[in-house]
């Protein structure tokens, strides 16, 4: 059997502020990225979201999403996050594993001043299916954690020994996608070739963080020499060592450029 699914899309779910429906001053906000029809999936299974809020026809940037689900005649928070500067955010929820149950769901997006909201359903249910990390990745984490559990100095700074990092996935996109692109254009920066930020980058495969930070390599053949690299090199070295630092993500890509490898690790810390 299958659970059932099914989001409300009611306009008492979407409305975005006191005013009334209609009343002067009010501003039409489309919520893309949704739909009204059941969707059917697997027991266990996490369903996302992806959603756009615009307001007059722009992105609406910091913005709150709360995914909402029904309990007892209640609605409770399933999963709650901002929009970034694109107007976008995606929601997640795992769905209980106990078979034929129905999970309603809903919407509700925070209001800027006077808002409603116009509902424009577009299907976007997707199953997330199991991440694996790489061979490299994995050798890459195994050095770093490594380094962090000796004190060591990074130029003129001092730093004790710190607990280990854990990989993760939108980390590892956001990292892999910016050394794809600096391999494919021949460029070496921490700002992407369309003048993306790093906070653009991990925003952008839905990572929702506290603190990031990014380092950077190109021509070093190896994990070990890569790693190495970065330690000898103070800034570097400092992300390595950051306490504020929980997870990793890893990205590696080969060229046929004057450096042959570029490498790029994306640190964060989830919010």
């Amino acid at each position: 059997m299958r659970h059932t699914l099914v989001l409300l899309l009611t306009a008492c779910a979407l409305v975005l502020g006191g005013a009334p429906a209609g009343a002067a001053g009010t501003t039409a906000t489309k919520v893309r990225g949704l739909t009204s029809k059941a969707q059917s999936v697997k027991p266990g299974a996490t369903v996302k979201y992806t959603v756009k809020v615009t307001a007059q026809g722009k992105a609406s940037k910091s913005r709150v999403a709360t995914l909402q689900r029904r309990v007892n005649g209640r609605w409770v928070r399933a999963d709650r996050k901002r929009t970034n500067r694109y107007g976008r955010v995606v929601l997640r929820h795992r769905v209980s594993t106990k078979a034929g149950a129905a999970v309603k769901l809903r919407v509700r997006v925070s209001a800027k001043g006077r808002y409603r909201a116009v509902n424009s359903p577009v299907k976007t249910v997707r199953t997330r299916t199991a991440w694996t990390p790489d061979a490299r990745s994995k050798r890459v984490l195994a050095l770093v954690n490594d380094a962090r559990s000796t004190a060591r100095e990074c130029g003129a700074e001092s730093f004790p020994a710190r607990g280990p990092l854990r990989l993760n996935a939108r980390l590892t996109k956001s990292a892999q996608a910016h050394g794809a692109d600096m391999a494919a254009h021949g460029y070496f920066s921490h700002t992407g070739r369309n003048g993306s930020t790093l906070r653009d980058r991990v925003e952008a495969q839905g990572y929702s963080w506290s603190t990031i930070g990014e380092n950077i390599a190109a021509g070093y053949p190896s994990a070990e020499a890569v790693v190495a690299g970065w330690i000898k090199s103070p800034g570097h070295c400092r992300n390595i060592m950051a306490a504020g630092f929980k997870e990793l993500g890893v990205g590696y890509v080969t060229s046929k450029d004057k450096y042959g490898t570029y490498w790029v690790q994306n640190f964060g810390r989830p919010r």
